[in-house]
């Protein structure tokens, strides 16, 4: 290409791009739901090294929570551990409390997120569909513009569980609705998806059946909550002409 034109798309570019490098979401503040451990831990923590403020929400991951605010605290944000049952009327009041602990908020990670033979359908309902609705609707309240990102699953796109269909369904709907927010929310929120694939393999699986879901990743390892807290990253900080999006980060799974 000639200089000049290569000079000249730069400089219509220059304007979209979010520098990578650095702190790129400082003066920015989040609400990480499920932020005490695990994966959500470190979400929070991922958009603090990015400079963002972050309202840290758990359930009864109270520690956990705590380390992350000290952590991020001594990264000079300003941090907060807010503790909420979404499975119930607090739903309701944990925007407006991280907006009160942290200011006025420009992200949402809807991370939090519940499976296993304990929940009710309804529960996987509330948790992993209804509450991201809630919790995005009322983020879009606030009137700023700013990004959403929520955390779904592959197995409620692309891989299927036999035994887990309430859990599969509540994540399919929550892939839905992150579509359907996006039209509606559009151009001044932001709303995308990032399903992981097995990161954090349940502790009571043996090595045999650890072996046979490891046989079915063409990158050949688990991922990790890094591998999804850096995808939500790059949702956050680069291209801005991406909206509705589902991300998978599964090593390949969900082509195989």
């Amino acid at each position: 290409m000639e200089p000049d034109f290569v000079s000249a798309l730069e400089a219509f570019f220059a304007p979209h791009i979010t520098p990578r490098m650095g702190r790129p979401l400082e003066g920015r503040a989040a609400l990480v739901t499920g932020a005490g451990t695990r994966v959500g831990r470190a979400i929070a923590e991922t958009l603090g090294r990015l400079g963002a403020d972050v309202a840290v929400h758990y359930l009864t991951s109270s520690k956990g929570a705590d380390e992350v605010v000290a952590a991020l605290k001594v990264d000079g944000n300003k941090a907060v551990a807010l503790q909420a049952d979404l499975n119930g009327p607090q739903v309701e009041t944990l925007i407006p409390r991280a907006v009160e602990a942290v200011g006025p908020l420009s992200i949402l990670v809807n991370s939090a997120g519940i499976m296993g033979e304990r929940y009710t359908p309804d529960d996987l309902w509330r948790v992993n569909a209804r509450t991201p609705l809630l919790l995005t609707e009322a983020f879009a309240a606030l009137g700023r513009d700013g990004d959403v990102v929520n955390i779904v699953d592959i197995a409620g796109q692309w891989n299927h569980w036999r035994d887990e269909a309430a859990y599969c369904m509540s994540k399919a709907a929550a892939a839905e609705m992150t579509r359907c927010l996006a039209l509606r929310l559009a151009p001044r929120v932001r709303v995308n998806a990032v399903a992981p694939g097995t990161v954090l393999p349940p502790e009571n699986l043996s090595t045999e059946q650890l072996e046979k879901i490891r046989s079915r990743i063409p990158f050949g390892r688990f991922g990790s909550p890094r591998d999804v807290a850096e995808a939500v990253a790059m949702l956050l900080t680069g291209p801005t002409f991406i909206t509705g999006q589902i991300v998978a980060v599964d090593g390949g799974r969900s082509l195989a």
